[in-house]
């Protein structure tokens, strides 16, 4: 895409594994960075059949020219995340609206990039748009300030029951569908010969989004003077200077996948406070690791976990997360019955399960 010509083309098709069995789909999708290779929500579009469509990655003179030509759409989107290059990306579905019928529009992350794509249902063509969203209510409020434009959408797929009521009330109950996060389970898996390197109970913390550092300080600081436990937080490099003075508290950050998957293998516990989520990437890849987990009692963590493999505190209550701790420390036998109960969980967002759910959807739309 050089040069002047005004060229939108959509990108080709990624070589998916699984048939969708209804109508062509087409992902609007984008790449989250700070995810590894192997995890993140783009990965559905790796089990369903399917074209994409990406972000632009490099700009082309025409791309430049419309996007300034409509940057009052920008402007007037309601959306804090709707930029220049998500109008672009739009633009690019809508030529696609017309190169063929009843096709599936699923965007993938629908807070950033569906805003307009709507009103060409009156259009016609049979074509159908599916928005699958992440945010938890209480940020989706602040992120996207207008919503009519969401229930222009077929289908709104939820990660969390969290969401239900709010997308619930955008769109109307009888088009919210739930359907998990996935985790590549083959990826991530338990280490083969899992020997114990140490007598302290190892707890990974991984992360910055949404995350509970203060509560994560305060229970480190509680439990500084026991020698039986230890902290590897693996987080912002501009967050390292909380954590000074803590000599229970190593630090990493720029960690690989593989080391990444080797910390996750070799930890005795996924130790995450979380101030809200939906789902969590990290959440999903420490259980199909088979760690055990302690983290916040919230609706968004409990979608995803069960009492066998995790342990849930109170909100911002560091005595009561460092009181589990040090109960844990002592009980070697829980932690291995949690972990093999973890990746037994993790089984059952396997993607191939996940894509099936979703197919599920696109059938019932598919009908309508």
């Amino acid at each position: 895409m050089n040069g002047s010509r005004l060229d939108f083309d959509t990108d080709s098709s990624n070589g998916p594994a699984v048939s969708s069995g209804t109508s062509p789909v087409v992902f609007i999708t984008r790449r989250m960075k700070h995810h590894a290779a192997a995890s993140g929500y783009d990965r559905l579009q790796d089990y369903i059949d399917g074209t994409c469509i990406h972000p632009v990655e490099r700009w082309s003179i025409s791309h430049r020219m419309v996007s300034k030509l409509l940057s009052f759409a920008i402007a007037r989107s309601g959306s804090a995340w709707y930029n220049r290059r998500n109008l672009v990306t739009e633009l690019r579905a809508t030529l696609r609206w017309f190169q063929g019928r009843k096709q599936i529009f699923h965007f993938l992350y629908g807070e950033n990039d569906f805003r307009y794509l709507g009103y060409l249902k009156s259009v016609g063509r049979g074509n159908s748009i599916v928005c699958t969203y992440h945010t938890p209510p209480e940020k989706f409020k602040n992120v996207v300030a207008k919503s009519k434009h969401l229930a222009r959408a077929d289908a709104s797929i939820v990660i969390s029951t969290a969401q239900i009521d709010l997308i619930s009330e955008i769109v109307g109950q009888d088009r919210v569908f739930f359907v998990p996060h996935g985790i590549d389970v083959d990826y991530f898996t338990p280490a083969n010969n899992n020997v114990r390197q140490s007598d302290k109970l190892q707890c990974l913390f991984v992360g910055e989004h949404l995350r509970d550092l203060d509560t994560l300080i305060k229970t480190a600081k509680l439990l500084n003077t026991e020698r039986q436990i230890s902290f590897v937080v693996v987080t912002h490099r501009a967050r390292f200077g909380q954590f000074a003075g803590l000599r229970n508290v190593t630090t990493l950050s720029d960690v690989d996948d593989l080391q990444l998957r080797d910390l996750y293998r070799h930890s005795d516990l996924l130790v995450l406070p979380l101030l809200d989520c939906t789902a969590n990437n990290t959440l999903l890849e420490a259980m199909a690791c088979g760690l055990p987990v302690v983290s916040t009692d919230l609706q968004g963590v409990r979608d995803y976990v069960s009492n066998d493999c995790a342990i849930l505190t109170p909100k911002s209550d560091a005595r009561s997360l460092a009181n589990v701790l040090m109960d844990l420390s002592q009980d070697r036998h829980r932690l291995e019955r949690m972990a093999e109960a973890s990746r037994s969980n993790a089984l059952q967002f396997r993607w191939e399960t996940i894509a099936e759910q979703m197919r599920q959807v696109y059938s019932a739309i598919a009908k309508t």
